[in-house]
Protein backbone atom coordinates (compact mmCIF):
# COMPACT_ATOMS: atom_id res chain seq x y z
CA UNK A 1 0.00 0.00 0.00
CA UNK A 2 1.35 3.35 -0.89
CA UNK A 3 2.12 5.49 2.00
CA UNK A 4 0.57 9.31 1.51
CA UNK A 5 2.70 11.44 3.58
CA UNK A 6 0.76 14.12 6.85
CA UNK A 7 2.47 17.66 5.91
CA UNK A 8 1.74 21.06 6.81
CA UNK A 9 -1.40 21.72 4.36
CA UNK A 10 0.46 24.87 2.49
CA UNK A 11 -1.69 25.25 -0.63
CA UNK A 12 -1.22 27.71 -3.39
CA UNK A 13 -4.10 28.50 -6.17
CA UNK A 14 -1.38 29.43 -8.67
CA UNK A 15 0.76 26.03 -7.96
CA UNK A 16 1.09 23.76 -10.90
CA UNK A 17 -0.57 20.79 -11.31
CA UNK A 18 1.55 17.43 -10.57
CA UNK A 19 0.57 15.75 -13.69
CA UNK A 20 2.01 18.59 -16.04
CA UNK A 21 5.51 17.26 -14.88
CA UNK A 22 4.79 13.88 -16.12
CA UNK A 23 2.26 14.19 -18.57
CA UNK A 24 1.97 17.60 -20.19
CA UNK A 25 1.24 17.00 -23.74
CA UNK A 26 -2.03 14.40 -24.02
CA UNK A 27 -4.76 13.29 -26.06
CA UNK A 28 -7.32 13.64 -23.54
CA UNK A 29 -7.93 15.41 -20.88
CA UNK A 30 -11.25 14.53 -17.99
CA UNK A 31 -11.80 16.76 -15.50
CA UNK A 32 -14.22 16.40 -12.82
CA UNK A 33 -14.83 18.80 -9.48
CA UNK A 34 -16.66 19.46 -6.28
CA UNK A 35 -16.63 21.95 -3.63
CA UNK A 36 -16.87 20.80 -0.14
CA UNK A 37 -18.30 22.90 2.95
CA UNK A 38 -15.36 22.04 4.87
CA UNK A 39 -11.81 23.19 5.37
CA UNK A 40 -8.76 21.69 2.80
CA UNK A 41 -7.23 19.35 5.76
CA UNK A 42 -10.17 17.82 7.08
CA UNK A 43 -10.96 17.14 3.10
CA UNK A 44 -7.96 15.58 2.34
CA UNK A 45 -8.28 13.38 5.08
CA UNK A 46 -11.40 12.21 3.91
CA UNK A 47 -9.71 12.01 0.43
CA UNK A 48 -6.74 9.81 2.33
CA UNK A 49 -9.22 7.51 4.10
CA UNK A 50 -11.73 6.97 1.75
CA UNK A 51 -12.44 3.03 0.96
CA UNK A 52 -12.85 3.41 -2.72
CA UNK A 53 -14.43 -0.51 -2.74
CA UNK A 54 -17.21 0.94 -0.77
CA UNK A 55 -18.30 1.93 -4.23
CA UNK A 56 -20.73 -0.88 -6.11
CA UNK A 57 -19.19 0.11 -9.52
CA UNK A 58 -15.44 0.04 -7.93
CA UNK A 59 -16.46 -3.06 -5.85
CA UNK A 60 -17.67 -4.97 -8.38
CA UNK A 61 -14.37 -4.30 -10.69
CA UNK A 62 -12.35 -5.16 -8.12
CA UNK A 63 -14.34 -8.46 -7.93
CA UNK A 64 -13.98 -9.12 -11.55
CA UNK A 65 -10.43 -8.20 -11.52
CA UNK A 66 -9.65 -10.94 -8.32
CA UNK A 67 -11.81 -13.17 -9.91
CA UNK A 68 -8.97 -15.91 -11.05
CA UNK A 69 -7.25 -15.83 -7.69
CA UNK A 70 -11.50 -16.55 -6.06
CA UNK A 71 -11.40 -19.45 -8.91
CA UNK A 72 -8.31 -20.89 -7.56
CA UNK A 73 -8.98 -20.39 -4.29
CA UNK A 74 -12.76 -22.31 -4.93
CA UNK A 75 -11.01 -25.09 -6.66
CA UNK A 76 -8.73 -25.81 -3.97
CA UNK A 77 -11.39 -26.35 -1.59
CA UNK A 78 -11.02 -22.98 0.11
CA UNK A 79 -13.62 -20.08 0.86
CA UNK A 80 -12.75 -17.34 -1.73
CA UNK A 81 -11.57 -14.27 0.07
CA UNK A 82 -13.81 -10.97 -0.34
CA UNK A 83 -11.69 -7.98 -2.13
CA UNK A 84 -9.74 -6.24 0.95
CA UNK A 85 -11.05 -2.00 1.28
CA UNK A 86 -9.27 0.20 -1.71
CA UNK A 87 -8.05 3.38 -1.01
CA UNK A 88 -6.21 5.76 -2.95
CA UNK A 89 -2.87 4.48 -1.13
CA UNK A 90 -3.61 1.22 -2.89
CA UNK A 91 -3.54 2.24 -6.53
CA UNK A 92 -0.86 0.16 -6.86
CA UNK A 93 -2.94 -2.73 -7.00
CA UNK A 94 -4.15 -2.14 -10.20
CA UNK A 95 -1.29 -1.41 -11.56
CA UNK A 96 -1.05 2.31 -11.17
CA UNK A 97 2.04 3.41 -9.49
CA UNK A 98 2.60 6.50 -7.79
CA UNK A 99 4.45 9.08 -9.83
CA UNK A 100 4.31 12.27 -7.09
CA UNK A 101 3.07 13.78 -4.00
CA UNK A 102 2.65 16.60 -2.01
CA UNK A 103 0.38 18.37 0.56
CA UNK A 104 -3.37 17.76 -0.89
CA UNK A 105 -2.34 16.08 -3.78
CA UNK A 106 -1.37 12.63 -5.55
CA UNK A 107 -1.00 11.37 -8.85
CA UNK A 108 -0.67 8.21 -10.28
CA UNK A 109 0.57 6.78 -13.51
CA UNK A 110 -0.23 3.75 -16.22
CA UNK A 111 1.54 2.44 -19.41
CA UNK A 112 -0.03 -0.06 -20.47
CA UNK A 113 -2.15 -1.96 -23.26
CA UNK A 114 -5.67 -1.70 -21.84
CA UNK A 115 -7.52 -2.37 -24.41
CA UNK A 116 -5.64 -6.02 -24.05
CA UNK A 117 -7.63 -6.91 -20.75
CA UNK A 118 -6.22 -9.70 -19.27
CA UNK A 119 -3.06 -9.72 -21.77
CA UNK A 120 -0.60 -7.62 -20.79
CA UNK A 121 0.74 -6.18 -17.10
CA UNK A 122 1.23 -2.49 -17.46
CA UNK A 123 5.40 -2.00 -17.65
CA UNK A 124 7.27 -0.90 -14.33
CA UNK A 125 8.12 2.20 -15.87
CA UNK A 126 9.76 4.54 -12.58
CA UNK A 127 8.80 8.33 -11.82
CA UNK A 128 12.04 9.84 -13.53
CA UNK A 129 10.91 7.78 -16.86
CA UNK A 130 7.39 8.42 -17.36
CA UNK A 131 7.18 11.52 -18.75
CA UNK A 132 9.97 10.97 -21.16
CA UNK A 133 8.32 6.93 -22.54
CA UNK A 134 7.65 6.62 -25.54
CA UNK A 135 7.93 3.26 -27.14
CA UNK A 136 5.60 2.57 -29.78
CA UNK A 137 2.45 0.73 -29.09
CA UNK A 138 1.51 1.91 -25.45
CA UNK A 139 -1.16 4.11 -24.07
CA UNK A 140 -0.20 6.19 -20.70
CA UNK A 141 -2.86 6.85 -18.02
CA UNK A 142 -2.41 9.71 -15.43
CA UNK A 143 -4.85 10.92 -12.90
CA UNK A 144 -4.41 12.75 -9.84
CA UNK A 145 -6.87 14.24 -7.05
CA UNK A 146 -6.00 17.86 -5.30
CA UNK A 147 -7.77 19.54 -2.73
CA UNK A 148 -7.56 23.69 -2.49
CA UNK A 149 -9.24 26.04 -0.50
CA UNK A 150 -12.27 27.64 -1.99
CA UNK A 151 -12.73 31.07 0.18
CA UNK A 152 -12.69 30.74 3.75
CA UNK A 153 -14.27 27.09 4.83
CA UNK A 154 -15.20 25.64 1.72
CA UNK A 155 -12.48 23.22 -0.22
CA UNK A 156 -12.73 22.87 -4.36
CA UNK A 157 -11.97 18.89 -4.91
CA UNK A 158 -10.41 18.54 -8.27
CA UNK A 159 -9.80 14.90 -9.83
CA UNK A 160 -8.06 14.86 -13.56
CA UNK A 161 -7.22 11.96 -15.72
CA UNK A 162 -4.99 12.53 -19.42
CA UNK A 163 -4.42 9.77 -21.51
CA UNK A 164 -1.53 9.99 -24.12
CA UNK A 165 -0.60 7.29 -26.80
CA UNK A 166 3.21 6.97 -28.39
CA UNK A 167 1.78 6.71 -31.63
CA UNK A 168 -0.93 6.89 -34.50
CA UNK A 169 -1.79 3.55 -34.57
CA UNK A 170 -1.99 3.03 -30.80
CA UNK A 171 -4.29 6.34 -30.49
CA UNK A 172 -6.60 4.59 -32.59
CA UNK A 173 -7.05 1.11 -30.94
CA UNK A 174 -7.20 3.68 -27.70
CA UNK A 175 -9.78 5.60 -28.95
CA UNK A 176 -11.90 3.04 -29.63
CA UNK A 177 -11.34 1.39 -26.26
CA UNK A 178 -12.34 4.77 -24.24
CA UNK A 179 -14.93 5.22 -26.26
CA UNK A 180 -16.14 2.19 -24.02
CA UNK A 181 -14.63 2.95 -20.86
CA UNK A 182 -14.31 6.72 -20.34
CA UNK A 183 -18.38 6.76 -19.03
CA UNK A 184 -17.35 4.47 -16.55
CA UNK A 185 -14.24 5.96 -16.10
CA UNK A 186 -16.06 9.12 -15.69
CA UNK A 187 -18.57 7.79 -13.63
CA UNK A 188 -16.43 6.45 -10.52
CA UNK A 189 -14.95 9.87 -10.50
CA UNK A 190 -18.07 11.65 -9.77
CA UNK A 191 -18.61 8.45 -7.24
CA UNK A 192 -15.65 9.02 -5.57
CA UNK A 193 -16.22 12.93 -5.19
CA UNK A 194 -19.91 12.15 -3.75
CA UNK A 195 -18.36 10.32 -1.22
CA UNK A 196 -15.57 12.35 -0.22
CA UNK A 197 -18.42 15.29 0.13
CA UNK A 198 -20.52 12.89 2.28
CA UNK A 199 -17.86 12.26 4.81
CA UNK A 200 -17.13 16.05 5.47
CA UNK A 201 -19.99 17.94 4.40
CA UNK A 202 -21.31 20.42 6.96
CA UNK A 203 -24.59 22.37 7.11
CA UNK A 204 -23.37 25.98 5.50
CA UNK A 205 -24.72 28.13 8.83
CA UNK A 206 -27.25 30.51 7.57
CA UNK A 207 -28.28 34.07 9.10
Amino acid sequence: MTSMRQEPLVTSADEPLLLDSYLGEYDVAEVHACIVNGDVRATWEAIRNADLSSIPVVHSLLVLRSLPGRLRAINSGQAAPAPPPFSFGDMPRVGFQLLGERPAEIAFGFVGKPWKVGAEQPLAIGRDDFAAFNDPGYAKVAFSIRAKPYGTHRTLITTETRTATTDAATRRRFAAYWKLIGPFSALIRRLILRQVTSHVETPTATT
